[in-house]
């Protein structure tokens, strides 16, 4: 498998997770299903350069797009915790 195919296969299933989680609640209302390709990309490259993602990283993801820039990002929710564990499970060096 080429690098620009793992990299293309990494980026739909991040987003396919980011999709499923919809930590917005937008997907249903219409929004596109490209909606969180922002935040996929920094997934992906978190993932590919195998830094962990754990629930505080989630955090600061979201709050990077979506939070005020002059505040820390807000506390990790449960719904951020289960989106970093599916998203964790996707590092090449995950725990299992």
């Amino acid at each position: 498998m080429s690098l620009n195919s793992s990299a293309a296969q990494l980026r739909e299933s991040v987003t396919g997770i980011l999709n499923s989680h919809d930590l917005l609640g937008v997907l249903d209302l219409g929004a596109p299903a490209d909606e969180y390709d922002p935040e996929m990309e920094d997934f992906a490259q978190l993932l590919a350069a195998g830094e962990p993602i754990t629930p505080e990283v989630v955090a600061c993801v979201w709050h990077k797009w979506f939070g005020d820039p002059s505040e820390q990002p807000g506390p990790v929710t449960p719904k951020m915790e289960a989106l970093a564990f599916d998203l964790q499970a996707l590092s090449p060096f995950a725990e299992f």
